[in-house]
């Protein structure tokens, strides 16, 4: 830039030497003509006086010659050392008041600024004058001012690096603030965080968006920690059951009536742990997009009266009423194994926390591109604060009541990754003491979904 900018510089401080000269020699020309015009008797007297002026000047000294129409010089002055005037043609100047030129002289001299001018009255020629100057004087102002200029760009050259590494330093600083952080941030420190400068630059907001990985890292990190915790909570309490009861089973002989109870029992702990591991592969597969829905064409409120009709049964020994709603055949494409573990586990829990007397709906409201499938029980509900975690791994409303009914906290995770994985959504709203409404929307054709995906 500094290179650029000063060849600039001097390109046009050579360039307006030049043109002020120009307009030296014209105005020196236009002299010449007036002084011819006002005594053409004592042309020579006036044009001798007038050359022996401008001669002996220091800076600009001219030489000059006047041709008459004819192309006869009339007047010629003192040539100037090493100069000489070029031979004139009037067919080149006959259609120009003024043509300037620089002549080139041999190696070590200076280099001569010509102007030939055309006088005319009316369209006719009258006088053409030939002056010239060298310039000299012009290029030692051309070297002073570049040597000016060599100065000034090692200063600018020297002062500029010396403040774009103040500047760089300064910009560079947060990024050692950040690579310090970054390089101490591991596992164990997930919640520290990259500073800001409060400068809204581009390093504040690459500093945001680490932050905000390091949020979602940190998140993922505690669920994770505690999906872990409680998998091996819940996989330790029935396999310590199996062992102690085993222990006790071997340490004296029992009836056969004693080992066909305890195998029962065993065999009911084995049940919960293989429903557990299954739960736990699913959700593993969901996580790793190896999950796979085998989507078909299904008959959706045929599938769901199926569900209907076999929890009926259940509800009926609760003496709670159940009732099912679907005004046409719905048709919608998914995964009827998926849909049917999906609506199992919504309507199981809503038998399961229903008390005796309440009152379970299924409704589905048909529409153009999705059905809505509402889930409304007279059950024992959900707290607020609760409400937002339903759908969290091993998350439990009640730990004691869930344990007894033999629920980990996995069955609404599940229905939560089936409903994603459909392209639908799943809302919950519950009132203690009053109920519990799940509202289900499924697009009828999930957009982006081919047979056996895996999402």
């Amino acid at each position: 830039m500094i290179i650029l900018i000063f060849g600039f510089l001097d390109y046009r401080f050579r360039h307006n030497l030049l043109k002020g000269i120009d307009r030296l020699l014209v105005d020196e020309a236009k002299e010449i003509i007036n002084a011819i015009l006002k005594n053409p008797e004592t042309l020579n007297d006036q044009l001798r006086e007038y050359q022996k002026v401008v001669s002996d000047r220091r800076y600009y000294p001219i030489a000059f010659q006047v041709f008459n129409q004819q192309g006869n010089c009339v007047f010629s002055s003192e040539a100037l050392p090493d100069f000489s005037f070029p031979k004139v043609s009037l067919d080149h100047v006959n259609h120009q008041k003024t043509v300037n030129a620089t002549l080139d002289v041999p190696q070590g001299k200076s280099p001569f600024r010509l102007c030939t001018y055309c006088y005319r009255e009316g369209e006719k020629l009258k006088y053409v004058v030939q002056i010239a100057t060298h310039l000299r004087a012009m290029q030692e102002t051309i070297e002073n001012f570049r040597g000016h200029l060599f100065i000034a760009f090692f200063l600018a050259l020297f002062f500029g690096s010396i403040g774009g590494w103040l500047l760089s330093r300064k910009s560079l600083r947060p990024i050692d603030k950040i690579t310090e952080t970054t390089k101490r941030i591991t596992a164990t420190n997930l919640s520290e965080r990259l500073p800001l400068q409060e400068s809204d630059d581009d390093l504040d907001r690459l500093a945001t968006t680490i932050n905000q990985m390091m949020e979602r890292l940190e998140e993922s990190f505690q669920k994770l920690s505690r999906f872990t915790a409680d998998a091996a909570h819940e996989l330790r309490t029935p396999l310590a059951a199996l062992k102690g009861e085993t222990e006790v089973l071997l340490s004296r002989k029992r009836s056969s009536e004693d080992y066909q109870e305890a195998l029962t029992n065993n065999l009911e702990r084995l049940d919960f742990l293989t429903k557990l591991i299954n739960d736990l592969l699913i959700l593993s597969q969901a996580d790793e997009g190896k999950a796979s829905l085998k989507i078909e064409n299904l008959n959706f409120s045929e599938l769901l009266k199926g569900l209907y009709e076999a929890f009926n049964i259940v509800a009926m020994q609760k003496k709670i009423r159940f009732t099912f709603s679907a005004s046409e055949k719905v048709l919608i494409n998914g995964d009827s194994i998926k849909l049917q573990q999906l609506f199992s586990n919504l309507i199981d829990n809503a038998i399961k926390y229903t008390p005796e007397g309440g009152n379970v709906s299924l409704i589905i409201q048909p529409g153009k591109d999705q059905i809505t499938v509402i889930l409304k029980d007279t059950g024992i509900g959900i707290p607020r604060d609760d409400l937002p975690h339903i759908f969290d791994r091993f998350y439990r409303v009640d730990t004691s009541r869930s344990r007894l009914s033999g629920g980990v906290g996995l069955g609404l995770s599940i229905c939560h990754w089936i409903v994603k994985a459909h392209h639908g959504t799943i809302d919950t709203k519950s009132q203690p003491h009053q109920g519990t409404t799940f509202t289900l929307m499924l697009p009828t054709q999930p957009a982006g979904i081919s047979p056996n995906a895996k999402i």
